[in-house]
């Protein structure tokens, strides 16, 4: 089965490299190596060029230091009238474990005919599993959800809302308006500039120093691991 597995992989990621397939499997994102340089989490609530969404009002809000860094090189390469709002950045496994159970519940309620282990195997593709000692680039400080807003914060239209389950949320979707997809490429090529790389499979996540952008960045180390609970 583990064979089997690999060569599925394997394919995929060719599949991948010859631009057919748009995402990486999970098992080849898992084997880029961490080389974690302990770089520190910043706390970037009180910086004003940035906006964030009310749910974060009041709180922390971690990003390692180099993504903080690179957070504001994109805002200065942003076109005038466009700033970045962030959805969530760093997570600790705790509330990893929250957005599981809650992913779950969703699941189970827009597809009650699947079985339980149907249902985990759909939300293991949505979220990192945490009950597994699994962890994505959320709870290693190098992950960002964000968009575009204007000068009030109110958000630009690309097509969905954020953590939305349709298949619209796919980065390069044909199924949108081309206000909708030229507000997503303005997004994707200010982030790739600065460094970031996209999960195709939501076009409001971002990441940079992690396994994800070391797989999408074809590179065999990446320098952000797990965090240490504090």
């Amino acid at each position: 089965m583990a064979v089997s597995i690999l060569v599925k992989d394997k394919i995929k990621e060719m599949l991948w490299r010859a631009g057919v397939r748009d995402t990486l499997p999970a098992g080849v994102i898992n084997r880029v190596k961490i080389l974690e340089n302990g770089e520190k989490l910043i706390n970037i609530a009180q910086d004003a060029s940035f906006f964030f969404t009310s749910d974060l009002a009041g709180g922390e809000i971690l990003l390692r230091e180099g993504v903080y860094e690179r957070l504001k090189e994109v805002q200065k390469l942003l076109p005038k009238h466009y700033h970045l709002k962030v959805f969530s950045a760093y997570r600790s496994m705790a509330e990893q474990q929250r957005r599981w159970q809650q992913k779950i519940v969703s699941n189970r309620k827009l597809y009650p005919q699947m079985s339980e282990a149907e249902l985990e195997q759909l939300t293991r593709g949505q979220v990192a599993d945490p009950r597994r000692g699994g962890f994505g680039g959320h709870q290693t400080g190098g992950a960002v959800d964000l968009t575009l807003c204007d000068e009030n914060g109110v958000e630009y239209d690309m097509g969905t809302p954020y953590s939305d389950n349709s298949e619209k949320i796919k980065t390069k979707c044909s199924k949108i308006a081309l206000k909708q997809r030229r507000n997503r490429e303005i997004l994707k090529m200010c982030m790739e500039k600065a460094g970031f790389k996209n999960y195709p499979n939501e076009w409001w996540h971002y990441s940079y120093g992690d396994r994800m952008w070391g797989a999408y960045s074809r590179r065999r180390e990446c320098v952000y691991g797990l965090v240490k609970e504090r």
